[in-house]
């Protein structure tokens, strides 16, 4: 059952890279450019299937990256490509992550508190590009950057378009007129993927990323999903077990050197 549910998974990670993004198809790979800096946001990931030996796609892939100017990154799932990872590191790229990949079945979805929330719960929409840019320079923040870094709004248009065309839910907590938290859904074929998810430092442990989390998958769940992924980061992995998540495989990301 899981390995199905994997490839569903893995499914929507191609789904999600595709969009915005230069995709170049090579043997057993999928690689997805970006005109943006950001270095998470270029990325390969694999095809289904196992070849016999992965060295001559692994070289062929790497290539593609040296050629756009781009730092070789990948995401697979560890379970679908079990002999890939040495493939890599015989090659020369290393393990930057290993996560939990976590999967919610929407009627698993934990209860709201009883108690009457103190925040106000905003919806990202297209239009509000005020709250979109406020959104992003928080999660900058949250994430330890900087909310005047040109990197802190390069997502702004892929945002703006994600939830334009329905690819992208997200949705922040404001409390006293200042955005506390929040998080995004990314949609494509298979489950929607829960990331993004932040809280400023001054209002952790107030449980508004669990509030922000729940009213969002509450959301998605009322377009008619049924399931959603994603992959853990360290120290998240409770606050994804309250929500009703569980554990079903492991997210692997390897990356090689900047190109000189």
């Amino acid at each position: 059952m899981n390995q199905a549910l994997l490839s569903r998974i893995a499914a929507n990670i191609r789904d999600v890279g595709r969009q915005e993004r230069l995709a170049v198809e090579r043997p057993y790979f999928h690689i997805f450019i970006s005109p943006q800096t950001l270095d998470h946001l270029t990325f390969a990931t694999p095809l289904p299937g196992e070849p016999a030996d992965w060295t001559e796609a692994v070289v062929d892939m790497v290539a593609v990256f040296r050629e756009h100017g781009k730092r070789p990154r990948l995401e697979f799932i560890a379970e679908l490509h079990p002999n890939l990872a040495a493939a890599l590191e015989q090659a020369g790229l290393v393990c930057e992550r290993r996560d939990p990949v976590m999967v919610l079945h929407l009627s698993d979805l934990a209860t709201a508190p009883d108690s009457r929330p103190q925040w106000h719960y905003r919806p990202l929409t297209a239009e509000n590009e005020t709250l979109l840019r406020t959104f992003l320079a928080r999660q900058s923040i949250a994430y330890g950057g900087s909310d005047a870094a040109e990197e802190t709004i390069a997502w702004l248009p892929n945002l703006q378009r994600g939830l334009a065309d329905g690819f992208v839910l997200g949705a922040a907590l404001e409390q006293a007129g200042e955005l506390v938290a929040g998080a995004v859904i990314q949609m494509g074929e298979g489950p929607g993927e829960l990331a993004g998810v932040w809280t400023a430092s001054e209002w952790r442990k107030r449980g508004l990323a669990f509030a922000v989390c729940r009213q969002l998958l509450a959301a998605y769940a009322a377009l008619g999903h049924t399931t959603c992924w994603l992959s853990a980061a360290e120290g998240a992995q409770h606050l994804y077990e309250k929500l009703g998540f569980v554990t079903v495989g492991t997210q692997l990301n390897y990356g090689g050197a900047s190109p000189r």
